[in-house]
């Protein structure tokens, strides 16, 4: 069944100080592009006259997941949601296994998702690039030990067990820190980032280094326990994705565009603590 993400935004049982803020920040986005711009809305093709429709896999927050309530949420919907008005149509969210979404989209029965940029993807893909991906530094709050990408050297420091920043990104680092001279990192190994964040909490590690949207959730959620270093490690771009050739593809683009003129876009950003994967200009297909 069809859903308007107009619909979607509630509040959460044991995430409500999260969730109000999503609310507000959420509603003075949209508010601060209520004015369709004309000039977009007049290359919106006809395909997409009724509105354009989304297709998530709502297992993966903060991108879209399910709320206590059972509604879909997530950045991705805020932005589907914002680049919908700024084009003056209408934004439905639907819900599919992941293995069903490309399949989907490539057959007509949806329009867009949003994932990972990839150049196996692009073959059959274009992709509106909304931020960069990578890692982000997890600390507490006034950064106490006053660390950051480059400056982990000798201090405690937590992954997920198996993860790229385990697996690639702390080998890189550890090197880094024997060719200055320095101590190695301290590294920790955790199932996942909610037993990483108590052992951040705690003193147990000084720092967690994970994925920039994960991290942004967890900030969200703990009322501001947490807060990230200056330095990301980038890797990439995520963004919605349309079947190859669709001309709503430089639409949605131009229309992210005016999103970041407006300031909407780095809104949206900040409230899910991602401001360090924000781009200065929007892409399609990484260009």
């Amino acid at each position: 069944m069809r859903r308007n993400i107009s619909q979607t935004i509630a509040t959460s049982g044991n995430i409500l100080v999260a969730a109000s803020t999503l609310i507000m920040a959420t509603a003075s986005a949209v508010h601060a592009s209520d004015d369709t711009n004309s000039t977009l809305q007049a290359q919106v093709p006809d395909a997409y006259r009724d509105g354009i429709i989304g297709v998530y896999d709502p297992q993966y927050p903060p991108s879209y997941f399910i709320d206590e309530s059972g509604r879909m949420v997530g950045y991705v919907l805020d932005f589907q949601e914002i680049l919908a008005a700024k084009l003056g149509i209408e934004s439905t969210a639907e819900q599919s296994k992941f293995t069903g979404i490309i399949p989907g989209i490539l057959s007509g029965r949806y329009h867009t998702s949003y994932f990972h940029d990839t150049p196996e993807r692009r073959q059959t893909m274009d992709f509106v690039d909304v931020h960069q991906t990578g890692t982000v530094v997890m600390v507490q709050t006034g950064n106490p030990h006053s660390l950051d990408l480059n400056d982990l050297c000798g201090h405690a420091v937590g992954v997920t067990s198996g993860s790229h920043q385990q697996l690639e990104l702390l080998p890189k680092l550890q090197k880094e820190c024997a060719d200055r001279g320095e101590p190695t990192i301290q590294d920790f190994a955790f199932s996942g980032l909610n037993e990483g964040s108590l052992a951040v909490r705690s003193g147990r590690t000084q720092g967690w280094l994970g994925d920039a949207p994960s991290v942004g959730y967890i900030i969200k959620q703990t009322d501001g326990a947490f807060a990230t270093t200056p330095t990301p490690y980038l890797t990439g771009y995520s963004g919605f994705a349309f079947k190859k050739g669709d001309p709503m593809a430089p639409v949605f683009r131009d229309a992210l565009g005016a999103l970041m003129e407006d300031g909407t876009y780095m809104k949206v950003l900040e409230d899910w603590h991602m401001k360090e994967m924000a781009l200065k200009t929007p892409l399609l297909n990484g260009e």
